[in-house]
């Protein structure tokens, strides 16, 4: 009987431990591990975060918002949520989606997994006028400019220009823009003159929803990510 009660006993800790450990989920991933992350942009909308986790390397349970990632890298993790478990593999360019759920990661290739991912707040969108995504630059010139990704919340255009090429008109939801390359732009609103700028790659900045047009006044080629907010 002593045995029966010391076992009982010992499952009921285990279970309670299992419970405490299945509850307990970050809240605040950046605040708590400021060596695998770095807040690049951060306004009411969004939140973009670069993280980086060497071979071996986890994040514990947390807590992520509906986001669009990003890879920098190529690189493998055990993916946790929930219950369910999973190995994915990523290569450097790659996009994709996750809604609101907590999350666990860990790298488990050779090399480190880099990537960014860009968050929407709960805030609602400037008001996008008559912006139109029929009218933005991946349906007005192809020939710089293809979506790399969409689904209901977000289309995500890469925008590719040469020395002295440039687009035309066209229009531009709320949106961030994420420079993959060093380069100097002329940027044109409507009906306001043209404003020069230079961007390093990985630099990150935020328009409201414009009329615009673009031309490479530098000497290197412009690439850079144009994520359009939907809603």
């Amino acid at each position: 009987m002593k045995i029966l009660k010391t076992v009982f006993v010992a499952l009921i800790a285990l279970v309670i431990i299992a419970g405490c450990a299945q509850e307990k989920v970050v809240e605040d991933i950046v605040a708590s591990h400021p060596d695998n992350t770095e807040v690049i942009f951060e306004n009411d909308y969004v939140k973009a975060v670069v993280f980086t986790l060497k071979p071996g390397e986890a994040l514990p349970m947390h807590k992520g918002g509906p986001r669009t990632i990003y890879a920098l890298s190529d690189y493998v993790i055990k993916w946790t949520e929930g219950e369910d478990v999973s190995d994915k593999e990523w290569t450097k360019g790659d996009l994709h989606w996750h809604d609101a759920v907590a999350h666990a990661i860990e790298n488990t290739g050779s090399s480190d997994a880099k990537y960014l991912v860009v968050t929407r707040t709960a805030m609602a969108l400037p008001d996008a006028g008559d912006s139109d995504l029929s009218q933005d630059a991946s349906q007005l010139d192809s020939e710089h400019s293809k979506i790399v990704f969409e689904n209901d919340h977000v289309r995500v255009i890469e925008v590719t220009l040469d020395k002295g090429e440039s687009q035309p008109k066209h229009d531009g939801l709320n949106r961030l823009i994420y420079s993959l390359s060093d380069y100097q732009l002329e940027y044109s609103y409507y009906k306001m003159n043209a404003v020069e700028t230079d961007k390093e790659a990985g630099f990150v900045h935020w328009h409201t929803a414009d009329k615009h047009s673009v031309k490479n006044v530098g000497d290197t080629m412009a690439q850079y990510l144009v994520f359009s907010f939907k809603k």
